[in-house]
């Protein structure tokens, strides 16, 4: 299987050339399950992101500047989601992944859309550039150029992944079983960007200064960028740790590190209220806003995975 290691972008110019079709083609999404496709991610050792695109102009990092064809895939995609895992052991000494080391994650994940399979499968069928691939009654296409798997199972959907299609197959669409609480999974829906990992070994750099052991601690973290009622761009989540006791220290580390960056750069401290909410073993984050360090390493973050998305390498 081909190296996400590729100059020109993948599920971009996959998605941007089905988006050709689909205007001819008008169908409503109706989805298959009453949870989030997305939801069937976050096995151990994965990162789940997934991504409102009906507002592309309100996505932070470099998802704006990304080929002009990503743009006329988020014209046709509602939501892209995206598992990245790591087979490579290419964490830092301290254990925590780098936006740099997402480069060399393998990727799996999922277009849901105006998406005409038929049409989609039928194009790829007839393009020398697609390889035609069965598993047993399973079928996909791969191109070895672009490094990608890709098909839509039915229409709306378009599965894709760089070096495994079956785990995308079984995992998202035909075995697929809820791994993210409905409750996080509401939460990640209704931002911009949803970011869960259910496991403290894959955790990466977020800029939230949360040292390496306790990050070791966590049961799982979900972290959103919500845009608040003044347009702004805000951080939500909630941190899951190991016990009550861990959580109220994170809780006091998050406010500790919360105030020191504002008096550092001289801004008020606004409402701490409800800014960290303390609740058992969990800790919320309630629209904190993004100092322009924390916004620069989200963006970089989420840079990143834009570029495994889209199979672009910068």
């Amino acid at each position: 299987m081909g190296s996400m290691r590729t100059k020109h972008t993948v599920v971009a110019r996959i998605v941007a050339s089905v988006a050709i079709l689909a205007t001819f083609v008008s169908c409503v999404h109706r989805p298959i399950t009453d949870d989030y496709y997305f939801q069937a991610m976050g096995d151990p050792q994965e990162i789940v992101v997934t991504m409102d695109t009906t507002s592309p102009e309100k996505l932070p990092g470099r998802f704006l500047e990304s080929d002009p064809s990503f743009g006329e895939l988020l014209s046709r995609v509602d939501r892209l989601s995206v598992a990245l895992y790591d087979e490579s052991g290419i964490a830092d000494d301290d254990g925590v992944y780098s936006a740099e080391d997402l480069a060399n994650y393998h990727f799996y994940g999922i277009a849901e859309g105006n998406i005409p399979a038929f049409l989609t499968n039928s194009m790829l069928l007839w393009d020398d550039a697609w390889e035609k691939i069965e598993e047993g009654r399973v079928r996909y296409y791969r191109n070895a150029w672009l490094g990608l798997d890709v098909y839509a199972p039915r229409r709306d959907l378009l599965l894709f992944a760089d070096a495994d299609y079956m785990k995308a197959y079984h995992t998202i669409y035909k075995e697929r079983t809820t791994k993210i609480p409905a409750g996080l999974a509401q939460r990640m829906a209704n931002s911009l960007f949803g970011f869960y990992i259910g496991n403290p070994q894959a955790m990466v750099d977020v800029g939230l200064a949360i040292p390496q052991t306790v990050l070791a601690q966590t049961e799982s973290m979900v972290l959103v960028v919500e845009e608040d009622l003044n347009g702004k761009l805000s951080l939500g989540g909630i941190i899951t740790m190991k016990s009550p006791k861990l959580a109220n220290s994170l809780s006091i580390l998050l406010k500790s590190s919360y105030i020191s960056d504002k008096r550092r750069n001289k801004e008020p401290f606004g409402d701490l209220t409800n800014l960290f909410v303390l609740e058992n073993a969990a800790v919320s984050i309630n629209g904190m806003e993004l100092s322009q360090e924390q916004y620069e390493s989200f963006s970089a973050m989420f840079g990143s995975l834009a570029t495994l998305s889209t199979g672009e390498k910068r």
